[in-house]
């Protein structure tokens, strides 16, 4: 570990009032977040005594608080660095024998409702769902304009996730119908049953429609003016749910589906109901089995254990699907609440509290949401100072839910604490200079009960630590009290990797913080509203010396582990989309990115680079900018803005601490390989690379297991398979690589000079010639292909099948379209934004209805152009182009290798790549190669699950294989050998 400084030794020109409680310090972690919790022999110790109080609790030895009888429970302590997302470092159930419905085997992932913690969710799917949040929600949902007690026009959906729209709490709920006698007898007023809402009412009417609840809210009475003040809304989640879905035209069920249960791999967090055998079902009446409906987006999901320790875990830890400056922002609060101690956020209830660190008080900030049904009640609170997370989940009587939520907070916050002091003893040392010219500094820093102190702070024996209140006093004396003695030292996010004597550090960026001795010397009333007010956020920074900010201190700390890099980025950068995807420490993400790579321009002349692709809604005359050409990079100018806006600024992570595996079409052009070498190291400045052809990565999983072939011990699945042949058929060309044990076999790799797009380009062609000129279309041609294109089986028979006939004789299978041809209605960019395929409908094209001008959709009909395309992979002489077709291809590679290695290839055929998803192209390759090998060897043709990400998970496989150590190259081995050695060890691979 070392000490740096500036030209201005980094000293700090902050506030800070001396008082027991460390009242005034920079937001965020005292000291540097705790790692390895679930070892530390301090929270282990927390955790014992915790379960043996909860243990005498429901046995009746110690008072709960709760009817322990009816109560059944689950906890959980989720940490940052925790091993398996899914699996948290402590966790607690009780099942209690009054359940006598639902699962009688409790774990962590038993299902519960889980209220209002919905509310997270929704939030998450609407800053995910590409919403403007600040645009007012009568934009999405056009029934809540017009005259209305509410001003739905100021209402954003911000504020409606943030409980600031003032919406009225619940619509046709509050209305305890089944009370209305006791009321009355109260001395409330009679009423009539048409006084109550027309729907939402439990016990009169049924559950609201949609039309109902937009109705019901234009008549009913805000909470609030919108901004005013917080106010908890259920109704302001159901309106956000119906603005998705009217956005996105998929359910709020598919919404959290795509954003979450999929790739956060959340399998028991849908909407009520759940699954009666996983259910902890509480004894009496419950709102388990509930359908919640429209009502859902406000507390409708079920959950468990293990599920919210996923996305926990992804929060904590910054790997969830969004950068660390965008999770930053979502847990900031929106508005004060009823107290000091109480905020609120998008969705957050925020509470920042004084007393869950005794030993050393200072504000810890819990940012949680608390969910509540007919007994059920949860509560889920992020501790982000310490990358902590406490999950609790109830059944039965609700009054266990916040004492259990107190009692782990109590336990587990102090216990961090302890250990990051505990950790942070590490930084308490003496650091010294190397000398470099003539200089002598010396610094040392400490603990005291509250923080870091900087200690020690001398320059060729002068103690410029004593100098401080003079350099204090000099620049914003006249400002602000006295500085006392002690300076305090507070660490920051920024972080970067670095090098120190050739070894990988990291450089740490630490902020000095003074103390102040007193208030201002003053007889006024008023002195003690200065001493709690915080000034020393407002001047850090404000003093420089040289150019170098005073309060600003460097530690580098160095690793004591394998220097190997912990994050590797995957690369499959693809001419038409890129795959991309970080691992860390050997943890493989369920999905990799999958970014358009191109820069496109529409006709208004706006720009849209990769995925901001998405955004578009208008595809006529789009013109595209793509890096790759031919598979290979041929601009780096628009693929580094591609990267860097898409991988480098969303992703948090830093090059020359990482690995970078990029995958490479075959037979690449040394120049391009060279040029591509030298911007990953030189100006990405990766630590470690590996740039290998790409269909070799796709050996490196359980082959067997994508021919479903049982076998009784299966190959490991980042193990290289023995033999394989890969068929990679892309946007830019097919490629045919043999691959032997992870290598591939050179010589005997072929190119097909037909991709998608050729056949995009070759439909675009046909299309122009017989229906529409779309030769500016090409977007919507691609999309055209990919929905109605196959590989016929028989492709004399389909194209026999679909031949019109002459003039003045019709064939009745052209007439009736004979099983092929299809409908393809055009996009017209208003009211249909992306393309569809129907069944051919002859009374669509006839000129009656054309001259009546009843339709109000342009139909192309496609008939032999969904087979005549695909074919040019098997036929490329269709379209004039001078090569073999694809199982010819198969041949000739075959021809280059030794006879011995077929049968091993031939029935380990893999096909990768976006056109293999044709139907019948496995089928029909399969039929074209067993005509032409010998009948002796047995053909298999499999194609993946995904063939469009499988090259990338294969990189991933081999990312965590000791061969990568084999592959890769080091900065340090580059800059000592040069780019020449560089090349020559990619092109030997593991041969070297």
């Amino acid at each position: 570990m070392k000490f740096s400084y500036s030209t201005a030794y980094t000293l700090s020109l902050a506030v800070q009032f001396a008082t027991a409680e460390l009242k005034c310090r920079p937001q965020g972690p005292v000291l540097p977040r705790p790692t390895a919790l679930a070892s530390s022999p301090i929270f282990q110790a927390a955790a014992a005594n915790l379960t043996e109080t909860l243990e005498a609790a429901v046995s009746g030895s110690v008072t709960a608080g709760w009817p322990t009888n009816n109560v059944s429970f689950s906890l959980a302590v989720v940490s940052a660095d925790q091993d398996d997302p899914g699996m948290p470092i402590w966790e607690y159930h009780h099942l209690t024998a009054a359940n006598t419905k639902g699962t009688k085997h409790l774990n962590r992932d038993s299902q519960y409702l889980v209220g209002s913690i919905t509310k997270v969710f929704t939030d998450y799917v609407l800053i995910k769902s590409g919403m403007d949040l600040d645009a007012p929600v009568t934009e999405y949902l056009p029934g809540l304009d017009g005259k209305s007690k509410i001003q739905w026009r100021d209402v954003s959906l911000r504020m409606l996730a943030s409980y600031l729209s003032g919406t009225p709490a619940n619509y046709g709920f509050p209305d305890f119908y089944l009370l209305k006698e006791i009321f009355f007898a109260y001395g409330l007023p009679p009423i009539e049953d048409s006084d109550y809402p027309l729907c939402g009412v439990v016990g009169l009417n049924k559950g609201c429609t949609r039309q109902e609840i937009l109705s019901g809210m234009k008549n009913s009475y805000p909470q609030t003016t919108p901004n005013e003040r917080p106010a908890y809304s259920n109704m302001a989640f159901v309106i956000l749910g119906m603005a998705l879905e009217e956005y996105t035209r998929k359910t709020f069920a598919q919404l959290l589906e795509e954003f979450i249960s999929i790739p956060l791999d959340m399998k028991n967090t849908f909407p009520s109901p759940g699954d009666d055998d996983q259910a902890v079902i509480p004894p009496g009446e419950s709102s388990w089995g509930s359908d919640y409906k429209l009502n859902t987006p406000a507390g409708g999901l079920v959950s468990s254990l293990s599920d919210l320790s996923r996305f926990s875990y992804t929060l904590l830890s910054r790997t969830l699907n969004m950068t660390s400056t965008e999770i930053n922002g979502w847990l900031k609060p929106s508005a004060f609440a009823g107290d000091a101690y109480t905020m609120t956020g998008m969705p957050w209830e925020i509470l920042r509290l004084s007393n869950l660190t005794p030993d050393h008080p200072h504000a810890v900030t819990l940012y949680g949401k608390s969910g509540g049904a007919q007994n059920y009640r949860s509560q889920l609170s992020f501790v982000d100072d310490y990358g902590l997370a406490i999950i609790i989940l109830t059944a039965g009587p609700m009054k266990a839910a916040p004492i259990l939520t107190n009692a782990m907070l109590s336990t587990f916050v102090a216990a961090a604490d302890e250990v990051s002091r505990d950790q942070a003893k590490r930084y308490e040392q003496k650091y010294m200079s190397d000398h470099e010219n003539d200089v002598a500094i010396e610094a040392s820093l400490k603990q005291d009960k509250d923080s870091m102190i900087l200690a020690l702070l001398h320059r060729n024996r002068t103690d410029i630590l004593s100098s401080l209140t003079d350099i204090w006093g000099l620049t914003l004396g006249d400002f602000l009290p006295k500085v006392g003695p002690k300076i305090r030292v507070f660490p920051s996010q920024l972080r970067e990797n670095a090098t120190i004597d050739g070894k990988p550090v990291t450089k740490e960026v630490w902020h000095l913080w003074p103390d102040l001795n007193s208030g201002f010397e003053t007889d006024l009333p008023g002195i003690e509203i200065e001493e709690m007010n915080c000034v020393g956020w407002s001047i850090q920074d404000w003093v420089h010396y040289g150019g170098e900010p005073l309060d600003r201190v460097l530690v580098y700390v160095g690793d004591d582990g394998d220097s190997s890099p912990s994050t590797t980025l995957i690369l499959d950068n693809g001419a038409s989309t890129i795959k991309a995807g970080l691992i860390h420490s050997s943890t493989i993400p369920s999905e990799p990115r999958i970014i358009p790579n191109v820069i496109a321009r529409d006709r208004t002349r706006k720009i849209y680079v990769a995925s901001e692709l998405e955004k578009c809604r208008d595809f006529g005359e789009m013109q595209f900018r793509r890096p790759v050409e031919k598979g290979f990079i041929v601009n780096w100018e628009a693929q580094k803005e591609i990267w860097d806006r898409e991988i480098f600024e969303r992703e948090e992570f830093d090059p020359k601490d990482a690995r970078l595996i990029l995958a490479e079409p075959p037979n690449g052009l040394p120049i391009l390989q060279a040029n591509c070498d030298q911007i990953v190291f030189e100006e990405y400045g990766f630590a470690s690379y590996y740039r290998g052809i790409g269909s070799t990565f796709n050996a490196y999983h359980d082959v067997q297991n994508i021919f479903r072939t049982p076998q009784e011990t299966p190959t490991v699945a980042n193990t290289p398979a023995e033999a394989v042949m890969i068929i990679d058929s892309g946007y830019s060309h097919t490629t045919i690589t043999p691959v032997l044990r992870g290598q591939p076999l050179q010589s005997a790799i072929k190119r097909l000079d037909v991709g998608g797009k050729v056949l995009t380009n070759y439909l675009t062609r046909l299309i122009s010639l017989r229906h529409f000129d779309m030769r500016n279309d090409t977007y919507i041609v691609n999309e055209m292909k990919e929905l109605s294109c196959y590989v016929s089986p028989d492709f004399k028979a389909d194209l026999e099948k679909s031949w019109k006939g002459t003039r003045g004789e019709r064939r009745p299978d052209y007439l009736s379209g004979g099983g092929i041809a299809k409908d393809y209605i055009l996009p017209d960019f208003h009211t249909r934004f992306k393309g569809t395929l129907v069944d051919y409908d002859p009374s669509r094209h006839s000129k009656s209805r054309k001259l009546a001008a009843q339709s109000e959709e342009d139909a192309l009909t496609l008939r032999n152009e969904r087979f005549t395309v695909p074919e040019l992979i098997f036929n490329p002489s269709d379209a004039g182009i001078r090569q073999p077709g694809l199982a010819d291809l198969v041949q000739e590679s075959l021809q280059e290798l030794p006879i011995g290695l077929w049968p091993a290839l031939l029935a380990n055929i893999i096909v990768v790549g976006g056109n293999t998803h044709f139907d019948g192209f496995i089928q029909r390759l399969q039929k074209e190669v067993v005509q032409r090998v010998p009948d002796d060897c047995i053909v298999r043709v499999a194609r993946p699950a995904d063939p469009v990400t499988h090259t990338w998970f294969g990189g991933a496989n081999l990312a965590c294989h000791t061969n990568i150590e084999r592959l890769a190259v080091t900065k340090a081995e580059y800059e000592e050998h040069g780019a020449s050695w560089v090349a020559r060890k990619f092109a030997a691979g593991l041969g070297t």
